[in-house]
């Protein structure tokens, strides 16, 4: 176990060392009272979108929040006026029927539960980044890891947030990678997306021919303060742990995601 966690320091050292301004993050929450966890996305693709409304726990319980159904959910198009009531389809989670996504504009998500309303608003960015392609790479120091590299060039002008999560045969990899372009505004990224590859974490592994894919992400600066401010798995050092920085007002944990995405498949060979 020892060995595991200082392998995946090391590979987590040498990303940031590559590309400062991104993470590989996992939720941790505070120890306190159960809280209200909201979490919802809009994106530029044809819905429906969900919102789910759970109850937190400690971060020693497992992981199976609560779902609460008695939630009135709204998003409203601050563009258009429309304003839509979201279904609810059980375990806490809330679906559009009709809404849809557009660049440039703003949603705000509006959740009233125990005579408590919670509010968030989010916008999705005018400017599109095109995901070039994706492949597949051993990893330098350990050939028997294999990680995905996407590449893409970020527009000229600071300001731009990006959120990459990757999939390897249809399973999803654990966390997800954010980062900005205060450093590398107008450059090519082409960072391998390192995660951890021990059994015990439960990740897939790449193989050759697997199939593999990877989102990116467009955000906005809040949604984008709140992935960077959760906490990472390797942080065992680190100070007491802090609830991220989240878009919600009202007091609940979680986030609203109003976000451009764009998925691009392939097959690994190496």
């Amino acid at each position: 176990m020892v060995y595991s966690k200082k392998r995946y320091f090391w590979m987590f050292l040498i990303a940031v060392i590559c590309s400062s301004c991104e993470k590989v993050i996992e939720v941790t929450l505070d120890d306190s009272t159960s809280q209200i966890v909201i979490e919802g996305e809009v994106t530029n693709v044809k819905g429906p979108y969900t919102v789910t409304v759970t109850e937190s726990k400690n971060f020693e319980e497992n992981n199976s929040f609560p779902g609460r159904n008695d939630a009135v959910v709204t998003i409203k198009d601050m563009t258009s006026g429309i304003t839509e009531t979201l279904k609810s389809k059980g375990a806490g989670a809330y679906q559009t029927a009709v809404l849809l996504g557009v660049a440039g504009r703003t949603y705000e998500l509006k959740v009233v539960l125990d005579d408590k309303t919670y509010t968030a608003s989010s916008r999705i960015p005018a400017t599109a980044v095109k995901l070039d392609r994706i492949f597949a790479k051993r990893f330098t120091l350990d050939s028997k890891d294999i990680f995905i590299v996407p590449n893409f060039k970020d527009p000229v002008g600071k300001g731009n947030y990006y959120r990459l999560r990757q999939w390897v045969r249809g399973m999803q990899v654990k966390g997800s990678y954010v980062r900005d372009d205060e450093a590398s505004d107008g450059r090519n990224y082409d960072t391998s997306l390192f995660y951890d590859t021990d059994p015990k974490a439960g990740n897939p592994l790449i193989n050759n021919e697997d199939a593999i894919m990877v989102e990116l992400q467009c955000i906005d600066k809040g949604v984008y303060d709140f992935y960077r401010t959760l906490n990472t798995t390797i942080a065992q050092d680190a100070a007491t742990p802090a609830n991220p920085i989240s878009n919600i007002s009202g007091g609940a944990l979680g986030v609203f995601n109003a976000c451009r995405s764009v998925k691009l498949t392939s097959k690994a060979k190496f």
